[in-house]
């Protein structure tokens, strides 16, 4: 029993130790989104958030975060506007709060590699349409459309440099399905955008700035 304690007590300075080694980085930077399937074009965001790192050993750590990232696509293709059929921009608008839990290794110096599973909550989803030569657009709810929850694998590299200054480069493949389209019906507003068919996955290249505390 004695030799458990001991043990125990060791393992505990051990962690408090490694604790005291705890960082957080606040972090912004933008976001290339695209829908895979959909035709569409990547569509640039903003995503801001927050980092903390907890190392395991020398070189390798757990990095968990949250961020605010806003994701979607652009397509082109035609808008139906009474009897006429003009050309026209749409813009998937999908805002998520994403929660990353990465894997992190450093390599050599400052520099890093780190992968691991995103969890997703959808916060805000529009649909813009934009005609062509004709005045305004429409912004369209679809959050009925858009399911709440989605899965992705973030990989990615970074530097982080001795003075705080930290860069990094990750791309997140979306497993689930972003968008439902059972019942998926605009009432005719909107023509031909190649939106038919299953799955809609985010696909999002990102970049960050953040400063190590």
């Amino acid at each position: 029993m004695k030799k458990f304690l001991i043990l125990l007590m060791a393992a505990l300075t051990f962690q408090i130790g490694r604790a005291q080694e705890f960082h957080f980085t606040p972090k912004i930077g933008m976001s290339f989104a695209n829908l895979t399937n959909a035709n569409g074009k990547m569509a640039p965001g903003l995503n801001i958030g927050i980092a903390a790192e907890f190392p395991i050993f020398d070189d390798f750590a757990i990095e968990p975060g949250i961020y605010y990232s806003m994701q979607g696509s652009r397509s082109s293709g035609f808008v139906n506007i009474g009897d006429m059929k003009v050309g026209g921009d749409a813009t998937f608008d999908l805002d998520y709060l994403n929660i990353p839990i990465y894997a992190k290794y450093y390599v050599y110096d400052g520099f890093y590699l780190f992968a691991g599973p995103q969890f997703g909550f959808n916060v805000q989803s529009n649909l813009d349409v934009d005609a062509m030569d004709f005045e305004g657009s429409e912004d369209i709810d679809i959050k009925d459309w858009v399911k709440v929850f989605d899965f992705s694998i973030g990989i990615g590299a970074g530097y982080q440099f001795d003075m705080g200054l930290n860069v990094s480069l990750n791309y997140n493949i979306g497993v689930t399905n972003t968008l439902d389209f059972d019942d998926f019906d605009l009432g005719g507003e909107v023509g031909d955008f190649h939106w038919e068919g299953e799955n809609y996955r985010n696909s999002v290249l990102q970049i960050h700035l953040g400063w190590r505390f």
